[in-house]
């Protein structure tokens, strides 16, 4: 023993030490490792992401430029249709004053030859803006730029595209009296070819004519565009990067370098390393198709090769592919100096984690150490006081006459302590009889029992849990109660035994005294009892003597006939058969062969109560209000019976001192779940909190001058618990009835359905 001591107290001292030596020197090759790993990871990462990073930012660029040319062309044709509107309604507000102003001097013709000389000097764009006006019926009164049209009926005119334009502005002026419209018309400059105009048209009501005005739509769009061209030349992107524009059919529309302005990327040789892509990219038919291009361009004389990622977008509406890229060549460079900081930070990493792993480790050694010296001096502490322990445990033992045994499956092999020997009488016991020395000592009645119940344990595993009773070799009986657990995996039964001979001769003793209060119970219930008998008799022999004594003095006077004779013998028949029913009723339930479980009705338990105590209640003017269900329940119907007199009898008594009002008691059953709930309630205002709590206790009365025993509900209690399996509860409720308030105790007994 002294040697595993000294044995466990080396390993308490350097194993310690030795683990953490280990476990340091572990954690640091792994953290390094790990980072190591981590470090090759994030510099295969960090190309993939710049990369992906720069391909992101220079799509965010075209994108960027895009969605501007997008917004502006709308924002800028929005504005252009509000200038229109602005523009017609000055030259509508001038033609309406000059006809308000004439159309009670002069003539329509003196009115419109006035309108045609203030509109035809109007003039914006240039010269190129100007505003012509027609009649409904397409008659051409004023046009600035091609007087020839004057007078002529244009209704069938058509443009170069087949639209039949004055016919189109008609139709929107008799409609809407105002709209847009485009149409296709030479400019005053060019008198060669016809233009998209948009236009919008305005009807002037007093003499049914139309005033036109229109932009040219290239005219407009060239200044929108000069205005984008204009905004993207002040772009500033990373690495001096840059945006071109490129028409589809190849010109460059812009680039920051002004020798490329003027090249077309499709007819030129210079630009045949990007050229197909482009082509390729303009070929797609979807709308403001967008790609990424990989172009490898020659930099200088000697052929040097320069490698580009491009992105380039579509965008369809003026024909222009929005374009930037970034180089390769400049990537790797920022690429190779980030994987070299990594290769930094690993270094730094793995100096800290060696430096701060060594300081840690002599930390916490010199920690372990002190540890350990003091794990050995509460060990040697520990020893002592299982020592202690030990010896108390056997004290315990020895004093509660526990032991503790130990039965091993396989080899039939027991071990059992001190006090079980005492416990069991057994000077000195060999190896594999201790079983067939308990077959011996085993009272006849529990042997077969107890042996079961051991198979069982080895069978199913459960745990063996059994009171039984042995012969000591004084042939004393003593009571045993073992437990044991079956361990399957080590193969053997562990348990303790107790000596409860004294526990089962309290238990005995407790049964007699709760014996004898049930049957003080039951006498107390026979007086009750009597006095019911004494009082239901008093009425039908009263009538009986009556009757009989006037059939006497009737004969006497020589009166008596045999119709009243045959009358008084009636009254005398029918009261002694009364009195002969109440003794049967009474006697069912003094009667011990009741007193065993069947299926009754609560229902009939509580009249059959009731028809026992009613004289009483009667005569006291206590009315019983029902509330009764027909529930069907088995249990023991005399107990219930004995139950609910107690009950009854405590409300009326605490009736009685109620003298200025109506006495109250209220019978109410229901149905929860599977149990049968009873209640009794009364209105004789409740029961003090101060005894609420103890009312169930033996003997506790609150009836004065000896008029309680103080057991009715202590054994109601016992007999709902113990006999019937239910509860009994009481508590205090106040409650409405019919429009009075009141408060009372209410009982409430919970009875299973089975």
């Amino acid at each position: 023993m002294r040697n595993q001591v000294k044995n466990l107290l080396r390993i308490i001292r350097f194993f310690p030490l030795l683990i953490i030596l280990a476990i340091s020197i572990l954690v640091i090759t792994v953290l390094i490792n790990e980072e190591k790993r981590e470090i090759q990871v994030e510099k295969i990462n960090i190309e993939k992401q710049f990369l992906q990073d720069e391909k992101e930012r220079i799509k965010l660029n075209v994108d960027t430029v895009y969605n501007y040319l997008k917004i502006h062309k709308d924002i800028a044709e929005d504005e252009l249709r509000k200038d229109l509107k602005s523009k017609i309604n000055n030259v509508y507000k001038i033609i309406s004053n000059i006809y308000i102003n004439n159309k009670d001097k002069k003539s329509k013709d003196e009115i419109i030859q006035q309108i045609k000389e203030a509109v035809d000097t109007i003039r914006y764009n240039n010269g190129n803006g100007y505003f012509s006006i027609h009649t409904l019926d397409g008659i051409n009164i004023l046009q600035p730029v091609n007087r020839s049209f004057e007078g002529t009926n244009i209704f069938n005119r058509r443009d170069t595209k087949g639209n039949y334009s004055i016919q189109k502005a008609i139709s929107i002026a008799k409609n809407k009296g105002e709209g847009f419209f485009t149409w296709y018309f030479p400019k005053p400059n060019d008198k060669s070819k016809e233009f998209e105009k948009i236009g919008i048209v305005k009807k002037f009501e007093p003499y049914s004519l139309i005033i036109t005005t229109a932009v040219y739509r290239d005219d407009f769009l060239n200044k929108l565009k000069k205005q984008t061209l204009n905004y993207i030349s002040q772009l500033k992107y990373k690495n001096d990067g840059y945006i071109y524009i490129i028409s589809f059919n190849g010109d460059i529309i812009y680039h920051p370098s002004k020798k490329l302005l003027t090249a077309n990327i499709f007819r030129e040789k210079r630009f045949s390393y990007i050229k197909n892509s482009f082509k390729e990219l303009i070929s797609k038919n979807t709308i403001d198709t967008a790609d990424y291009f990989l172009v490898k361009s020659k930099i200088d004389k000697k052929n040097t090769q320069e490698t580009n990622i491009t992105y380039s977008k579509k965008f369809n509406n003026w024909e222009w592919i929005i374009s930037t890229n970034f180089k390769l060549s400049d990537a790797n460079y920022i690429i190779e100096n980030m994987k070299v900081l990594q290769e930094e930070k690993y270094e730094n990493y793995k100096d800290d984690i060696i430096f701060y792993g060594l300081l840690f480790t002599i930390f916490f050694l010199i920690i372990s150490y002190f540890i350990s010296k003091l794990l050995e001096k509460e060990f040697l502490k520990y020893q002592i006081k299982i020592e202690e322990e030990k010896d108390t445990l056997l004290l315990s033992q020895k004093i509660t006459k526990v032991g503790h045994w130990k039965y091993e499956v396989a080899t039939r092999k027991e071990y059992l302590s001190e006090e079980i020997k005492i416990m069991f009488g057994i000077k000195e016991i060999k190896d594999n009889i201790f079983i067939d020395y308990l077959k011996e000592v085993l009272h006849k009645d529990d042997l077969p029992r107890v042996m079961k119940a051991f198979n069982k344990t080895l069978e199913t595993k459960k745990d063996f849990n059994q009171i039984y009773r042995i012969h000591r070799p004084n042939n004393k009986i003593r009571w045993i109660s073992s437990k044991a657990t079956l361990n399957e995996e080590k193969g053997y039964i562990k348990g303790v035994a107790q000596d409860i001979t004294e526990l089962k001769e309290l238990e005995l003793e407790k049964k007699q005294k709760d014996d004898m209060l049930y049957q003080q119970s039951k006498m107390a219930a026979m007086g009750e009892m009597l006095g019911n008998i004494a009082h239901q008799w008093r009425q039908p022999l009263s009538t009986i003597s009556t009757a009989s004594t006037g059939a006497k003095l009737q004969k006497e006077m020589n009166i008596l006939s045999d119709e009243q004779l045959y009358k008084s013998l009636t009254i005398i028949n029918d009261s002694a058969q009364y009195l002969s029913q109440t003794i049967d009723d009474f006697r069912g339930f003094f009667n011990p062969k009741y007193n065993i479980k069947k299926e009754f009705d609560i229902n009939k338990a509580i009249n059959k109560t009731i028809k026992l105590l009613n004289s009483q209640f009667n005569a006291k003017n206590i009315e019983l209000i029902k509330n009764v269900q027909n529930h069907k329940l088995k249990s023991i119907e005399n107990e219930i019976i004995q139950v609910l007199i107690n009950l009854l009898n405590n409300a009326r008594d605490a009736l009685l001192s109620k003298e200025k009002q109506r006495r109250l008691i209220f019978i109410n059953t229901y149905r929860k779940d599977d149990n049968i709930y009873l209640e009794i309630l009364d209105n004789a205002g409740g029961i003090e909190k101060n005894i609420i709590n103890r009312i169930f206790e033996p003997y506790f009365t609150t009836k004065q001058n000896s008029q309680g025993t103080g057991i009715g509900l202590y054994m109601s209690q016992d007999i709902i618990i113990n006999h019937l399996k239910g509860s009994l509860v009481v508590s205090n409720e106040k409650y409405v009835f019919e429009n009075i308030h009141y408060t009372g105790a209410k009982f409430i007994i919970l009875l299973p359905l089975s």
